[in-house]
């Protein structure tokens, strides 16, 4: 994209924030309501434990390992549909991701924040965000999850109460890499012109230097139609990052980095819903061993069973490799999990969850299960 035409639309974004923030605060300023009444808590902790099944290989081995998160976020409402939102972050441990070496992540939950600071809480997002129009335009501005902004689905995207693996999760992680720090200096919008259409368009970097630079772009394409009174989500995304790659012809450095990412949900009764995502880059660059991925699955309420909150969720994945780069154990990777998720009270759940990968980039063991037993907390 012409930088000199993202700095203009960024920077008429950012004075549009400006006086809409000016506005909010002098209408905050002028109401009776207490400052803290306006003010919103949210705390949610993940605790995971996962075990493996045929995991002997070289360092590798069958062992049990845990992990959490925690967070909490503080949102203070500024003005009607317009808030800003702080979130702290602690962690530790990545689950079975380190010892069983997939490239689709067996814990997409991990957050090791011990690299920052220990376990202690650290402050992972500072934003705004707000809606206009009648909530057919809304910003977001500031340090943030870009990530989990983009890359929706309705019955695969929530790794603290439904698939574990980061192929059932979003792309970004296993086929596009994530940010370096993962939370990034980010400029977003969303329109909806339509009930049934919505435009997407996301801005990130990876630190706050030379910010219009190196650029991560995500365009989408939202189709949300209803079928009687079943929902469907079907999203199409072009993205671009901006930092220098290698292109493995010539040898030479090249930012022409392009990926697209197909996102579909589709509810068929008011308890069974289907998903499906494909994602594919760039074969020619150096640095993309992973060239394509394709998932799906189903999600099955618990009412069919009598206990309406539960959820079972069934999917499969595959990852194709870049043959040109990894030249051995290629054939690809997969993997297939289940899951039940059951909620004991409206602040608790805990799920129990089965992966089992095929065709990890090993000589021997190439087969591994992992048993994962999962509690999500929410207040």
């Amino acid at each position: 994209m012409n930088s000199y035409v993202l700095k203009t639309i960024l920077t008429v974004a950012l004075l549009a924030l400006a006086a809409s923030l000016l506005s909010a605060t002098v209408v905050w300023a002028g109401e009776e309501t207490p400052w803290h009444d306006k003010i919103t808590v949210e705390f949610g902790a993940t605790s995971i434990f996962q075990t493996t099944s045929g995991n002997n290989y070289g360092d590798n081995k069958d062992q049990t390992d845990f992990a959490f998160s925690a967070d909490l976020a503080l949102i203070g409402e500024i003005a009607e549909g317009q808030t800003l939102n702080l979130v702290f972050e602690a962690g530790e441990g990545d689950g079975a991701a380190g010892n069983v070496g997939a490239r689709a992540t067996p814990d997409y939950d991990a957050r090791d924040t011990s690299e920052f600071a220990g376990v202690s809480a650290t402050v992972t997002q500072v934003f705004y965000e707000g809606g206009f129009l009648d909530g057919k335009l809304s910003l977001a501005v500031g340090k943030m999850d870009v990530h989990a902004y983009t890359d929706n689905n309705e019955y695969a995207n929530d790794e603290t109460t439904q698939f574990l693996n980061g192929l059932f999760v979003r792309s970004i992680g296993v086929i596009f890499a994530e940010h370096a720090k993962y939370y990034a200096p980010t400029i977003a919008f969303t329109a909806t012109p339509f009930d049934f259409v919505s435009i997407k368009y996301t801005y990130s970097h990876d630190g706050g230097e030379d910010f219009f630079s190196d650029g991560y772009h995500w365009l989408e394409l939202g189709l949300h139609p209803m079928l009687g009174e079943l929902s469907g989500n079907y999203r199409i995304a072009y993205i671009q990052h901006d930092i220098t790659f290698t292109d493995r012809n010539s040898g030479q450095p090249t930012t022409n980095a392009a990926m697209i990412n197909v996102s579909v949900d589709q509810a068929l009764t008011g308890n069974l819903g289907i998903f499906a995502r494909y994602a594919a880059q760039d074969d020619t660059l150096a640095e993309n061993k992973v060239v394509s991925a394709i998932s799906g699955g189903v999600s099955i309420g618990g009412a069919y069973w009598g206990m309406d909150a539960d959820t079972v969720g069934i999917a499969y994945g595959h990852l194709e490799l870049n043959r040109d780069i990894v030249t051995i154990n290629n054939d690809g990777e997969s993997v297939a999990e289940i899951y039940y998720n059951h909620e004991i009270n409206e602040h608790m759940n805990i799920t129990a969850d089965v992966q089992m990968f095929s065709n990890l980039e090993r000589t021997s063991n190439r087969d591994v299960a992992v048993f994962s037993l999962r509690a999500q907390a929410d207040f």
